[in-house]
């Protein structure tokens, strides 16, 4: 390792990884949002290799560190399928993460833990929850960005909380899932950026996807019953449990958190 890598790479270890949990459910047919192009404003660092770097320690997340706001977390971005394994061991049965989804949003994987050169990060879709080890000597190429934004979702109270480097930046009343579709908790991250073609529509003018799925739908409008958090056209649904899981904002606060948040980031939902 050279030195210019060895002291950036000591530099990641000092960032305790802090992830969380979250939860909502909702889904968009082919004729639903579409995504954005829009690169995240983030610092991105390779892996591995000469020119590269990844952190030689990442804190291990915790249910008790999730319940205080990130400052810093770690992200995958890959232009290319990734192979994932099950544990940190290339003998280990694997699993292939395509680098584009179904709505065409680049790879983004959250980063939860690390073991030597393994990093163990979060997979979309179902089992929710489910984690992974990408093995950075094998994937050289990949990009390990670091991510200052954090979403906390308290379900009790109906208010989505935004922080930045651990400070609250933006919050808001939510409407949350019904006594029959409840709003699930758990650590999911953001996986799309979507914008509706029909602002005035149910979802409002975006919707973040998440990387959860419902806990009780298989299926919701054309689609696997993705979590997600998006505008509104029912103002006065704000504040109440009447989503189908999804979490609700106003249509303002959507906006704004479709400009602020990179692919990747946490959401914790309690």
């Amino acid at each position: 390792m050279n030195t210019n890598r060895r002291l950036r790479s000591a530099a990641l270890a000092t960032l305790a990884l802090t992830v969380g949990l979250l939860g909502s459910a909702c889904s968009s047919s082919g004729n639903g949002p579409e995504a954005l192009d829009r690169p995240p404003v983030t610092t991105a660092q390779k892996a591995d290799g000469s020119t590269s770097t990844s952190p030689d320690e990442v804190t291990e997340t915790t249910t008790a560190q999730a319940q205080a706001p990130a400052t810093q977390v770690y992200v995958v971005r890959s232009e290319h399928d990734l192979v994932l394994h099950e544990q940190p061991d290339n003998s280990s049965p694997t699993r292939t993460v395509a680098a584009t989804n179904s709505f065409g949003s680049k790879l983004a994987l959250l980063v939860t833990n690390q073991q030597g050169g393994w990093l163990e990060v979060l997979v979309p879709g179902r089992p929710t929850g489910t984690k992974a080890w990408l093995d950075s000597a094998q994937n050289a190429d990949v990009e390990l960005r670091s991510v200052s934004t954090h979403i906390q979702v308290d379900l009790e109270a109906r208010t989505l909380t935004l922080f930045d480097n651990g400070q609250a930046v933006l919050s808001t009343p939510v409407a949350i899932g019904s006594a029959e579709y409840p709003t699930p908790t758990g650590m999911f991250s953001v996986t799309d950026k979507l914008q509706d073609p029909n602002p005035d529509g149910a979802y409002g003018p975006y919707a973040l996807g998440l990387s959860g799925r419902s806990e009780v739908l298989t299926d919701f409008a054309g689609g696997d019953g993705q979590i997600g958090i998006h505008g509104t056209n029912d103002p006065s649904s704000i504040g109440q449990a009447v989503s189908h899981g999804c979490i609700r904002v106003p249509n303002e606060v959507i906006t704004q958190l479709n400009e602020l948040l990179p692919l990747g980031t946490p959401v914790v939902v309690r």
